[in-house]
């Protein structure tokens, strides 16, 4: 038997963030455990093929979580200027981070990287005990703690369990809480391409009949990381061509960066719209992608799952300093209130825009670009937009805030 205050389940991005925010400013005793074991893949002569824009409110939560030094000495990718185009007419809408009085709109970052630097931190911190490879089969609910059973016959206790364990959390499921589901009936082809012209530290993206096609901007000025929505159809197609075909397909659909000269290999994944309908009980949280899976047109996916895992930090600190229940009902319940609207607001608009720029119809297609180009024409409207992505907005935890928790 080993008994701690904290577990947390899933060694991805959320959970991490989580148990750092934690332990850095508490002496809580935590574990995290994952299912597979925690294993670099970062090159610095190779990108990774999932990239994740990072905005500045998440950028200000690595930073004070002193993730960010590391991860910028492995490579990181500023763009200062994003441009979307509706391919099914002539709507345009242009933001610049020197209208917001920023110095980025946000960051590129190489998903293996930073779960790199993350893991180096949690195997830093004195009160984190990291369990990976561990494979968990029973979880059991008690009234002042919750036992896990490995399938080693291992027995963990927690007085709050975190599950960061992905879309098809399986602590969520033994927990017995249900999400709402909806397939977007896309399937996002991602890869790295090199192309002809430099990428100005701009991020495109050109909505297709099809799916929205983003260019995102690594270091090498020449390259970009892809992120293609596609029907499985077409995703199908297009990953049984060669290379050469590929880029062929890219150019007929996006020429802004001239010709396509090289394709790394390329992968898919399904996506799917999912949020739990509650993100606590009794000593049992969900953050990130347990919590809910969101389309990645917005690239808003991680930075709502950091955000999830700095608000619980922040309740669970302050009930701790407190002397309170941290994992209590009432007490999780505030991060509940704190996230769940919020999140569910996001996951709407992002379903809206991926409704509405898949419609074909012309007077759908009529009334998004005339709305593409008032929003670009109104200053005050774009840089709401903008400021509302780049995180500056109320409701934020203090690790976002350039504010310390105490």
């Amino acid at each position: 038997m080993e008994q701690f205050d904290v577990i947390v389940v899933g060694c991805g991005i959320a959970g991490p963030s989580a148990a750092i925010a934690l332990a850095q400013k508490s002496s809580l005793r935590i574990a995290i455990i994952d299912s597979k074991k925690l294993t670099s893949t970062w090159q610095p002569q190779r990108y990774d093929v999932r990239v994740n824009a990072i905005s500045p409110a998440v950028q200000r939560i690595f930073s004070q979580l002193d993730i960010w030094p590391a991860l910028a000495a492995k490579r990181i990718s500023p763009y200062k200027e994003m441009q979307i185009y509706d391919a099914g007419g002539n709507g345009t809408l242009h933001f610049n981070c020197a209208d917001l009085h920023i110095s980025e709109l946000g960051f590129m970052v190489e998903e293996n990287a930073l779960r790199e630097c993350l893991w180096e931190k949690l195997n830093a911190l004195p009160n984190i005990q990291v369990l990976a490879p561990l494979e968990l089969a029973s979880l059991e609910e008690h009234a002042d703690y919750l036992e896990l059973t490995t399938t080693d016959q291992q027995c963990l206790r927690a007085r709050l369990v975190i599950a960061a364990d992905g879309g098809r959390s399986w602590i969520r499921k033994q927990a017995d809480i249900s999400v709402h589901a909806r397939d977007y009936h896309h399937e996002a082809i991602v890869c790295t391409v090199r192309t002809a012209l430099p990428h100005k530290q701009t991020a495109w993206q050109r909505f297709l009949p099809t799916g929205p096609l983003a260019f995102l901007p690594l270091e090498d000025k020449h390259c970009s990381s892809i992120v293609w929505s596609n029907t499985p159809m077409a995703a199908s197609a297009l990953l049984g061509l060669d290379d050469s075909q590929f880029s062929a397909e890219i150019m007929k659909v996006f020429d802004y960066l001239g010709e396509v000269t090289e394709v790394s290999p390329r992968v898919s994944f399904n996506l799917q719209m999912r949020h739990a309908k509650k993100y606590v009980k009794a000593r049992l949280a969900l953050i990130g992608d347990a919590a809910h899976t969101i389309h990645p047109l917005a690239g808003q996916g991680v930075n709502l799952g950091v955000l999830d895992a700095a608000c619980l930090a922040e309740v669970v600190l302050q009930a701790w300093v407190k002397k309170r229940d941290f994992a209590s009902l009432p007490t999780l319940r505030r991060y509940e209130r704190w996230r769940k609207a919020e999140n569910a607001a996001m996951l709407r608009f992002v379903g809206a825009i991926k409704e509405v720029f898949g419609s074909q119809t012309t007077a759908v297609q009529g009334i998004r670009n005339l709305g593409l180009n008032m929003v670009n024409n109104v200053q005050f409207i774009k840089n709401f937009f903008a400021n509302y992505a780049a995180g500056n907005r109320g409701a934020m935890p203090m690790l976002a805030g350039r504010r310390d928790l105490f």
